[in-house]
């Protein structure tokens, strides 16, 4: 009996529970629109109050404004995992800084007007066009307590425009030269730490960049050329992460370009190979391709007994 009477009362209670997380739901989901729909008026509302700033007159307004919006964009970034929460901000604080900052030019407040406009350019993503406001900063503002700032940010610029090891690397030596001269004007910065660093990071590329260039070669079975670039990396580079992957191809080139060779060049291309060979095994004595080596050791002074049989 009690349990034909459990059965109903559970099923009810089921029931009740499902429909309780059903309406919880629906009210979630209507909040959230809510939300949305409020969010799209205050957006509406700040565009409109833009428009009339931006045509308006009124200078000292503006540069209130645009201080205020790059402010805001910027507390906005930092509240938020997206990277481009603050884009819109920014840019109406760019548009009105660009309509002040002449206004303003050869006052106490254009300095700080004109670095905020070059910060607003370097949050939005631009680097290039963020580098050469911060560098023009630079020249103009000499004095100014964002100099130091301006001209770190201006090589930070470069950095992110240097691209991946396999592109032109341009903008990575631009970087290096401006992280140096960061150093150079401000040796007690606390930056200093963080440009070598980013300077390590930037060598490490260039480095990569080399050495791929020159494996290439091998690749291609241009073995002349691939001695050329192997050696250049080695002397470019003397402490490489590569170093044993570079004095290993430097005996497969010689082998190669040896065996290859008119016999007028042959023997001094063999020599040259024994040499590569010993120099690996004086370097890496432990290394694990010291057995692909040897061979290529026995293969070569064989070929030097023939050499040697037929003179």
């Amino acid at each position: 009996m009690t349990r034909r009477l459990l059965i109903p009362f559970l099923s009810i209670l089921i029931i009740a529970t499902i429909s309780s997380c059903s309406a919880t739901k629906n009210t979630t989901r209507a909040d959230r629109k809510s939300d949305k729909t409020e969010t799209s008026a205050l957006s509406a509302k700040d565009s409109t109050r833009y428009n009339k700033i931006f045509k308006s007159n009124d200078y000292e307004l503006k540069k209130i404004k645009a201080v205020e919006y790059y402010e805001k964009g910027l507390a906005l970034e930092q509240g938020s995992k997206r990277k481009n929460k603050g884009s819109k901000y920014y840019i109406w604080a760019i548009s009105l800084f660009e309509d002040i900052i002449p206004y303003y030019k050869l006052t106490p407040e254009g300095e700080k007007l004109y670095f905020y406009y070059c910060m607003a350019n370097y949050k939005l993503g631009d680097y290039y066009l963020a580098g050469f406001y911060f560098s023009r900063f630079v020249r103009q503002y000499s004095r100014s307590v964002y100099c130091e700032e301006a001209m770190f940010m201006g090589a930070i610029c470069s950095v992110n425009n240097s691209p991946t090891y396999s592109l032109d690397q341009t903008e990575t030596y631009n970087a290096l030269d401006g992280m140096q001269i960061f150093i150079d004007l401000y040796p007690n910065s606390q930056r200093i730490d963080t440009c070598n660093l980013i300077m390590d990071k930037l060598r490490a590329k260039l480095e990569l960049k080399q050495y791929e260039y020159a494996k290439l070669y091998y690749k291609t079975e241009n073995y002349k050329a691939a001695v050329v670039a192997l050696n250049a990396t080695l002397e470019k580079f003397p402490e490489s992460v590569y170093e044993e992957e570079i004095y290993y191809l430097l005996v497969l080139s010689h082998f190669e370009l040896a065996v290859n060779s008119i016999p007028s060049k042959k023997m001094d291309r063999l020599n040259e190979t024994l040499k590569s060979y010993r120099k690996f095994v004086a370097e890496f004595p432990e290394s694990d391709k010291l057995k692909e080596l040897e061979i290529i050791k026995s293969r070569t002074e064989k070929e030097i007994e023939l050499m040697n049989g037929k003179m």
